[in-house]
């Protein structure tokens, strides 16, 4: 295959994990095409998970003014859940960047209060310079949005961060509609790679998306919808000369391979 149809989780990767193994391996997968193709279904998952999850930790900085009480408050999440990974993540990439910035950015210091705002200061850079750089990692930007809206991140008056909008806009109807309803029997494709006795919420959420563009195809495809579609809106439209590439195969694999696609890991 000669083109490589980037999925959010190299898309986390290259932004979000600086200096890295992961970094390392994304951004040496992205030249073993001759076209990387970035959909802004991507970018829209990225801002409402990883990044979202990346100034999760950034607010919590902010309010805590504690690095200690910071670390507490991760640990009081779920354990093992996406948020707390995520968030131990975001330390680890705050650490790094906050190494390389010129001392006179950086609250340097040994009190807790100073090593959170040295944190906090490293997020904020971070997340910002992310977005900035989001489209440019890849040769080619596809399969706009045009109900959905990229707005920038941005520091508010009380130190927080404001990702919104994280999702398309409520009123209108999912633009890929008219594509996927076109399609229905790339639809039950999928839906049937999908175990039906699955116990995973996700897929049963996917499968239900599907069967409701199966079944009632003239239905509104609201953005709950859109995003309960999730791993399968790479899948369908990932062009035929394309392979989906992606650190996860154990979803990605199953839906690309019975609509006669590929997944590869970078």
């Amino acid at each position: 295959m000669s083109d490589a149809y980037v999925e959010t989780t190299v898309l986390t990767d290259i932004l979000l994990k600086p200096k890295t193994p992961k970094q390392e391996r994304a951004k040496a997968a992205l030249t073993r095409y001759e076209n990387t193709l970035l959909p802004v279904y991507s970018i829209k998952e990225w801002k409402a998970g990883p990044l979202n999850y990346f100034a999760y930790l950034h607010d919590k900085l902010v309010q805590t003014q504690s690095l200690r009480d910071t670390f507490q408050a991760l640990s009081a999440l779920r354990r093992g859940s996406y948020r707390q990974a995520t968030s131990i993540e975001a330390l680890t990439a705050a650490s790094t960047v906050s190494k390389g910035q010129a001392k006179t950015y950086v609250g340097l210091g040994n009190s807790d209060q100073e090593m959170a705002d040295s944190y906090r200061l490293a997020l904020e850079s971070l997340i910002i310079r992310s977005w900035r750089k989001r489209r440019k990692i890849t040769t080619r930007v596809v399969d706009e949005l045009p109900c959905y809206t990229e707005v920038e991140p941005r520091v508010g008056k009380d130190g927080l961060l404001d990702l919104t909008p994280q999702q398309c806009e409520r009123d209108q109807e999912c633009c890929l509609a008219p594509q996927l309803r076109s399609k229905p029997n790339l639809l039950e494709a999928l839906r049937n790679a999908i175990p039906e006795d699955s116990g995973r919420r996700e897929d049963q959420k996917r499968r239900k998306a599907l069967k409701q563009l199966i079944k009632h195809p003239k239905e509104i495809v609201d953005r709950e919808t859109c995003r309960n579609l999730g791993d399968a809106i790479f899948a369908f439209f990932c062009p035929r000369n394309a392979v989906i590439l992606t650190t996860n195969l154990r979803d990605h694999g199953p839906l690309a391979t019975s609509i006669g696609k590929k997944a590869e890991k970078p």
